[in-house]
């Protein structure tokens, strides 16, 4: 009973990971930067005492189930302007993101990210029916203050939907290799984006 309860406890902590760090640097200190290293910092924790595996190497033509992703970066640059009540560029400088800062955080969430957040969520898909959600809520949290409620919605939608591809493609794949694959041109591409949204709203 005790183990029980151990692993539940465990398992909450680990859904709700994002949200500390972004209820407490993002909403509150507005620095996107210690968001992101305090989230990965609690990933790192849990991955130091778990030691997940990638799992087998997935056969090339496999690799494909990623592509698709690619389209993300193009679909942000295009409907964001239309979805946003604020200009990107000022809501980015709002939690610290110009210049150096902006320009160091892209690449790191581009390539970085992804990894970490598939070695942390792909056990969680499969231990709990609710890691979609979660997933997807703490995102929500972060665009609340550059996005209206329906929106908001929206991109709640479209990121459980992600979420739950990812275990799709890991399912057939055998490993991880691919859905962080897929991870990372998606969040590389919405990091260009990003990046070319702010540029042009400064310029």
């Amino acid at each position: 009973m005790a183990q029980l309860q151990l692993d539940r406890a465990s398992l909450m902590a680990k859904l709700l990971a994002p949200y500390l760090s972004v209820l407490v640097f993002w909403v509150c200190l507005r620095s996107a930067w210690l968001a992101i290293l305090g989230y990965h910092a609690q990933i790192l924790l849990w991955l130091w005492r778990e030691r997940p595996q990638l799992g087998e190497r997935p056969r090339a033509r496999l690799l494909a189930l990623a592509l698709p992703f690619i389209l993300a970066g193009p679909v942000v640059f295009v409907l964001l302007p239309q979805m946003a009540s604020v200009q990107v560029g000022e809501w980015m400088r709002a939690h610290g993101l110009s210049g150096v800062a902006l320009l160091t955080v892209l690449p790191y969430f581009g390539l970085v990210h992804p990894h970490l957040e598939e070695l942390h969520w792909s056990p969680l898909r499969k231990q709990s029916r609710w890691a979609h959600a979660s997933f997807a809520g703490y995102h929500v949290i972060v665009l609340s203050s550059l996005m209206p409620p329906v929106w908001l919605a929206a991109a709640f939608v479209v990121l459980v939907c992600a979420s739950w591809s990812w275990q799709l493609i890991e399912s057939a794949s055998g490993g991880l290799t691919v859905p962080i694959m897929a991870h990372v041109l998606a969040d590389a591409g919405i990091a260009i984006a990003a990046l070319a949204l702010a540029s042009a709203s400064t310029g």
